[in-house]
């Protein structure tokens, strides 16, 4: 499978899968995995069987090897929790959590 597609909330697949987050936001903070950072890199033109997502310590994930910055944006107040989730065609969902390898960018 290829990746069809790069936007700010997910990556798309030619079969159908999807790559995507969640967090519950609040109105004073931005919690996020940055997908558009993937446009910079010869991702476009791979080929994969599956997905495989690791975390780096306090700074973002891997897509299969690619790296993906994640961030926490906001005054400390809030949570850093985030999840990845893996959407297949046939409705299957995989979610992982990557909280621990999130970027804080706390302000006080």
């Amino acid at each position: 499978m290829k990746i069809k597609k790069i936007t700010d909330e997910n990556i798309l697949f030619d079969d159908g899968t999807e790559v995507t987050y969640h967090h519950e936001q609040d109105c004073c903070e931005n919690v996020y995995a940055d997908f558009k950072q993937l446009k910079d890199t010869d991702i476009l033109s791979k080929d994969f069987k599956k997905i495989e997502i690791e975390g780096v310590k306090d700074s973002g994930i891997r897509l299969n090897g690619y790296f993906i910055p994640c961030y926490n944006e906001q005054n400390g107040y809030y949570s850093s929790d985030l999840e990845i989730i893996i959407k297949y065609p046939n409705g299957d969902e995989l979610k992982k959590d990557v909280s621990e390898f999130v970027e804080e960018r706390i302000d006080k």
